[in-house]
Order: C-alpha cells, then sequence, then structure tokens
C-alpha cells in the first residue's frame, strides 16, 4: 500500500512540475481572438444567414482600399486607431437584407463582411461584395475564401 501511495504522489509531484511549464491562456494570443467576442453582433447583421467564413482586427480600410472609385459611407471614415473587427460570411445578400449594409457595386453580392468597433461592439457597417477585394485574398485575411 505505501508503494502504491509514494508511486501515486510521485505522479502528482510530476503532474505538477510539467504543469508549471506552461502558460494557462484563454486566448489565441493574437488581436484576432479579441473578435470573436463581436460574432452575436456579426451574425445579427447578416440575420443568422450566410456561412461563417472568418473574422479578422483589422481598421475598415482594409477592405476599402482597392474601392478607391466609389463614395464610402460614412460610417466608414472611422480613424485608423480605432480598433474594428471584420467578420466574413458567404451566402447570398443585398445591402437591404443585412444591417447598415452598403454594397460599393449597388449589386447582389456573395460575400458580406460585418465591420464591428471591437470594444464597444457597435455595428459599422455590413458591406455586401460581389467579389473579395485581392489585396484581401493575397493578404490572407480571409484565407477561407481563396
Amino acid at each position: 500500500m505505501r508503494k502504491a501511495l509514494a508511486a501515486l504522489a510521485a505522479v502528482l509531484a510530476l503532474a505538477g512540475l510539467l504543469s508549471g511549464c506552461t502558460a494557462s491562456r484563454n486566448a489565441l494570443g493574437t488581436h484576432d481572438s479579441a473578435c470573436f467576442r463581436v460574432l452575436p453582433e456579426a451574425l445579427a447583421a447578416v440575420h443568422h444567414h450566410g456561412h461563417f467564413e472568418g473574422e479578422r482586427y483589422l481598421p475598415p480600410r482594409a477592405l476599402i482600399l482597392d474601392l478607391h472609385w466609389v463614395a464610402v459611407p460614412k460610417a466608414l471614415e472611422v480613424p485608423p486607431r480605432v480598433a474594428t473587427c471584420l467578420v466574413a460570411f458567404t451566402g447570398h445578400f443585398t445591402a437591404s437584407g443585412v444591417e447598415r449594409g452598403w454594397s460599393p457595386t449597388g449589386k447582389k453580392g456573395r460575400y458580406a463582411i460585418v465591420i464591428v468597433r471591437q470594444r464597444s461592439l457597435v455595428l459599422l457597417a455590413t458591406v455586401v461584395l460581389v467579389r473579395i477585394p485581392p489585396k484581401l485574398i493575397f493578404g490572407h485575411v480571409f484565407p477561407r475564401l481563396v
């Protein structure tokens, strides 16, 4: 019996030592992990339609750089230092079928990018796109959309 208790104590001591070598974390360790908290607002913005493709911690400017030929809504003209999350969905979307919708082409789109302020959870806009701007694809912002 003493040998069994000694062995159990040794195993517990070893487990305690090994667990001290790892850091306890509940996040991904990047800014992107903070964006998972905006998911309920993003889902509500697309009325729970479409397929979730990913989220990223980026300023809206990252999305609209390639859209220089259109007038951008005031809601997307936020300072670059404002923390925003872009949440991507695929499906069939129209600007009138989503909350605070805007389509740069005025057409239906296969993609909806929901832009939410990270700290205050305020919905800035839902951008409906026919295609994803090349900079987002090549930058691997939403790799599942490639």
